[in-house]
């Protein structure tokens, strides 16, 4: 198992209110689990954007062709593949 980093972060009442009820209204034991799943979600986010940018990239070179459904599944996988692993606790 990767060795795991401990954080600990100040937050003032009003943000501990809104990241207890949002604890409990997601099903999330933790306070831990729920940072995690927002650092997933943000790690998903970054790797659309970066697929994004290579789209456009290969639009903008005239490098494309057309976007069948076909296309979009392998293009999910290859993603999905390609996606940072994260080591969770």
């Amino acid at each position: 198992m990767a060795e795991t980093k401990i954080l600990s972060i100040p937050v003032p009442p009003a943000m501990d209110t809104f990241i207890q009820e949002r604890i409990a209204a997601q099903g999330f034991q933790t306070v831990s689990e729920y940072v995690r799943a927002l650092i997933r979600a943000d790690q998903q986010r970054a790797a659309r954007e970066h697929l994004e940018a290579k789209l456009l990239e290969a639009v903008e070179r005239g490098d494309y062709r057309e976007a069948t459904p076909e296309f979009w599944q392998r293009l999910r996988e290859v993603a999905e593949h390609a996606a940072p692993t994260t080591g969770e606790a």
